[in-house]
């Protein structure tokens, strides 16, 4: 173990009272975390060497992950492959988001069902058919599987139906100078974009024109 000096002083940074600079022969060496002060009993007159600066480097690389972690969290809930991007786009590195990951994963602060499940009852509140919710959450990284499973739990062809049809129904208002061709071609085109099948495109445009 390599020696590189003694602590002289460790101070709270001024702009920020959770932060500690630490002092290394009287040269500022580095900023921690104050919980890395008390995780290590750093104290003025304690010597450092190599190793132990790489662990509190590390520890303090696993703090700041941590409460990345839980400020993304905050926000929404996040699919387990998009809190290992967002963690790595962070420049952080990948053995300290597995570690951060395994945490959150036992707090059950991230499972992919119910990131999937809060997701789709969201997208469905915003009107958003089945096909665009599976893309958005393929894209999420979640399993198709689990995609399929809870897209039949909580949107069943009923539902599909009644969101179609109140969308085309104001669209119907829009496009009421047109004939009857373009203006199922129009609201087709607008459905298939908001993610529903043919079939219930189909099933709405058939009742509409009936009506």
């Amino acid at each position: 173990m390599s020696y590189i000096g003694q602590i002289t002083k460790i101070e709270a940074q001024k702009n920020n009272q959770g932060r500690c600079s630490i002092f290394l022969d009287g040269q500022f060496l580095v900023g921690v975390d104050a919980e890395i002060v008390y995780k290590f009993n750093l104290e003025k007159g304690h010597k450092l060497t190599e190793d132990i600066l790489e662990h509190i480097l590390d520890q303090e690389d696993f703090i700041q992950a941590k409460k990345a972690a839980f400020n993304l969290l905050s926000y929404r809930q996040r699919s387990y492959k998009e809190m290992k991007d967002r963690l790595a786009k962070k420049g952080f590195d990948e053995f300290i988001i597995e570690q951060v990951i395994r945490i959150l994963e036992r707090l059950d602060y991230i499972d992919d069902r119910e990131f999937a499940n809060a997701w789709i009852k969201d997208r469905i509140t915003r009107s958003y058919g089945p096909w665009v919710i599976k893309m958005q959450l393929k894209e999420k990284g979640v399993k198709q599987r689990i995609i399929e499973e809870e897209l039949d739990r909580e949107y069943n062809s009923d539902l599909q139906y009644k969101i179609a049809q109140k969308l085309a129904a104001k669209k119907v208002k829009r496009y009421r100078k047109l004939d009857d061709w373009k203006k199922r071609g129009k609201i087709s085109k607008f459905l298939q974009r908001k993610g529903f099948s043919f079939d219930i495109i189909n099933l709405v445009l058939k009742d509409l024109i009936n009506n």
